[in-house]
């Protein structure tokens, strides 16, 4: 079920905040809210395939039984350290069955000429976000003994279903002292207009612009040879603004709908492509992801302090990792290395005391990240290669038409090309939509006005809430199909 369809929108959100609040006002005890929240989360995750609730069950249960095995408090240090190892090879070798045991087979098929056979197996909806969120729960139940968590709170904070799929990446600390609370949880009306306009905002940057921008990509790629320079350019700066509004629109809308039923979610964005280096742009993107690599992967490894080479190995390892658990294909393996070497290329210059001017990092690294993400969205290496190659193609006098008449196809976009051409201003083959590219890269690139977050800049008066409700009318008439979002199967 995705956030952006009516039966969420219309039927389930609706149903799970005003039942949550009525359950707590009739028992008078936020313990039954909370099962009601666990009984939607697991609703939520078994609505498309009940397959996924069998997987995820049982792994929850041998992880919650390790935690609280761990933490009996009459098990020596070198037990719990070997019931941590276990727990963490259970997670990745479940996660490596159903994601990459295909992968496996298939590169070394490929690479000794075999034909051992794969399984095709189904891939659990949002595997590799809660098995992180279970590896760094073991950890830190490893480093601090006295957690201790019911069933139910721990159920709770795995399957919770606004950032179950997508995130943000929920650490225990944050999440679980929330729901907890002794007082009882009354509504906060205006906590929840906040999260209305949260979530109706994330909502516009999916369906108004993610999905309007997919329309050029998705024909861009599949229509690879019409397209000329221009068009290359066109396509590839698309897709590096339609996969940041299309997941921070998803984070948008969990940290919405957790605000309206009481719950702060961690920010995961903030103004990426504004990064005037490629350190700054992962401090800036997907923000809780990197948390975890730093705490949980790249501190434990070391570090930066076992000398430079040991901190330059620990950087690849995290990033091969990073680009690996995005998805199961060599191209992103060369996506997350194209980062770890900018990564270590950004290091040695600030070893070296080498500095750039921040208006050329911010160029270089904008262009780099342009670059990087065409790996991450081709089918393979050949196509990304191939895309890349067209840069260099020439045909600089329009887009490909095939391509912008795909774009075309979005009413508001129809609308005002028409309007456009009507006024002579369609002389470039494609004009519109390169203009409308550089908008929602303005779009993009506006910063905040100060470190709050949107939800906390927003106040709820009528004019806020007029824009709130005109926009929401205008994702719900825009819904054209069942759009799934970028990270849906990671």
């Amino acid at each position: 079920m995705l956030f952006n369809s009516y039966e969420f929108v219309l039927i389930f959100l609706p149903l799970c905040v005003v039942g949550y609040y009525a359950i707590i006002n009739r028992y008078k005890n936020n313990k039954q809210g909370l099962v009601l929240l666990l009984l939607f989360s697991l609703v939520y995750i078994g609505y498309t395939n009940i397959l996924y609730l069998l997987i995820l069950i049982p792994n929850m249960a041998i992880c919650y039984w390790i935690c609280r095995y761990m933490n009996n408090g009459r098990m020596s240090q070198v037990k719990r350290k070997g019931l941590l190892i276990s727990g963490i090879v259970i997670e990745v070798l479940v996660l490596s069955i159903f994601k990459y045991y295909d992968f496996f087979i298939g590169s070394i098929n490929s690479r000794f000429s075999l034909d051992m056979p794969t399984v095709n197996l189904i891939l659990p909806l949002g595997i590799s976000f809660y098995t992180f969120q279970q590896i760094a729960y073991m950890v830190d139940c490893y480093r601090d003994n006295n957690i201790c968590h019911t069933p139910l709170e721990y159920a709770l904070f795995v399957t919770y279903f606004p950032q179950f799929i997508q995130g943000p990446i929920v650490l225990q600390s944050e999440f679980i002292p929330q729901i907890r609370r002794t007082e009882l949880i009354k509504p906060d009306y205006e906590m929840i207009s906040k999260g209305l306009y949260r979530f109706t905002l994330g909502l516009g940057k999916k369906v108004l612009l993610a999905d309007t921008l997919g329309l050029i990509v998705d024909s861009g790629y599949v229509n690879m040879d019409d397209v000329n320079a221009v068009t290359a350019v066109v396509i590839i700066v698309a897709y590096t603004l339609q996969i940041y509004f299309d997941f921070s629109g998803y984070s948008d809308m969990a940290i919405g709908v957790s605000q309206m039923l009481g719950i702060t979610l961690p920010e995961n964005f903030n103004s990426p492509y504004r990064a005037t280096s490629i350190d700054e742009f992962w401090d800036r993107w997907h923000m809780t992801l990197t948390r975890f690599l730093t705490r949980y992967v790249y501190i434990p490894l070391g570090g930066s302090r076992k000398g430079h080479i040991r901190t330059y190995v620990n950087i690849l390892i995290v990033f091969l990792i990073s680009g690996l658990w995005h998805g199961a294909e060599w191209s992103f393996v060369i996506w997350g290395l194209m980062h770890g070497l900018a990564m270590l290329f950004k290091r040695f210059m600030k070893e070296h005391g080498i500095s750039i001017n921040k208006l050329l990092g911010s160029i270089t690294t904008f262009i780099f990240v342009n670059i990087a993400w065409v790996f991450f969205r081709a089918v393979d290496t050949s196509e990304a290669i191939t895309l890349i190659k067209k840069l260099s193609a020439g045909g600089w006098t329009g887009i490909s038409p095939d391509i912008y008449e795909s774009f075309s196809k979005v009413v508001e976009v129809s609308v005002i090309q028409r309007l456009s051409i009507a006024l002579g201003m369609e002389t470039y083959e494609g004009a519109f939509a390169i203009i409308a590219i550089v908008i929602i890269m303005l779009i993009a690139l506006i910063p905040r006005k100060n470190t709050k977050s949107l939800s906390e800049v927003m106040i709820p008066n009528n004019k806020h809430m007029l824009i709130t409700a005109i926009l929401f009318v205008w994702c719900i008439c825009s819904f054209s199909g069942v759009t799934n979002y970028i990270y849906w199967n990671f």
